[in-house]
């Protein structure tokens, strides 16, 4: 069974839903408090879902939820799999005065160096949202709370930056884009294979379609002609990569 290692599992819509679990392993992230409570609800219902809990760096109307998310991961260790979605914004940023940018940068990184604490602390993986430039900082952060297990969701960034991640030994997902979009299969090229996962960020559109964790067998297609090895490889590689880095069993 392939895992789809980055998923907005709570948004995908019912009849998607079931045909997620019952054909895929989905590590399925949270954006607050409340998604995270409605993924922990479908976990009890579904063994191949795997939860992270979290708060997404997007969704700035749920930086204040920070405690209740932390009381939240500390009271099910038992039954999540890593933190997530979190890091740094980007593209709720792009269109705000600059003295409100930064005041949400600001806040961000504390909550961010909070929940890499707590990763730390609880020996948890960390799916992280680090867009562009901010995979600098986001690798400066990892190092500094000794985090050994983190997956760079859909990491398009700098030839720096990645060589940063290859070195540290985390994992990158790739994303369905890479279906539709021949610079991102270029980058791909860049990335080991070893450390590759897969995802669909579901329910993301991609050219017209939604994302849904069936699609990262499409996904592996594409890297068989990239890589130059067969799909069965890909999936082989990918599915141990999430395994591990998830403690799927």
């Amino acid at each position: 069974m392939n895992i789809d290692s980055h998923c907005h599992f709570d948004q995908l819509f019912p009849d998607e839903i079931e045909k997620a679990v019952f054909q895929n392993i989905v590590v399925a992230v949270a954006t607050g408090y409340e998604s995270g409570n409605k993924l922990l609800e479908y976990a009890g219902l579904y063994q191949n879902l795997k939860v992270c809990l979290g708060i997404h760096p997007e969704h700035i109307q749920n930086y204040d939820e920070y405690d209740l998310v932390e009381k939240q991961i500390k009271d099910n260790l038992d039954k999540i799999s890593g933190i997530g979605e979190i890091g740094l914004p980007y593209f709720n940023l792009e269109n705000l005065e600059e003295s409100i940018k930064r005041e949400i940068l600001e806040k961000s990184k504390v909550i961010f160096g909070k929940f890499l604490s707590l990763a730390e602390q609880e020996n948890l993986a960390v799916n992280l949202h680090c867009i562009e430039d901010s995979a600098s900082y986001a690798i400066q952060e990892l190092k500094k709370y000794n985090i050994k297990k983190a997956l760079f969701h859909w990491f398009e960034g700098s030839d720096t930056d990645l060589k940063e991640i290859i070195k540290m030994k985390w994992k990158i997902s790739v994303s369905p884009d890479v279906l539709y979009n021949e610079k991102y299969r270029d980058f791909v090229s860049k990335i080991p294979l070893e450390i590759i996962c897969l995802e669909s960020d579901g329910p993301w559109e991609y050219n017209g379609m939604r994302g849904v964790p069936s699609m990262v067998e499409k996904s592996a297609k594409i890297l068989s002609e990239i890589y130059q090895v067969s799909v069965f490889e890909i999936l082989e590689i990918s599915n141990k990569n999430s395994a591990d880095l998830f403690s799927i069993l």
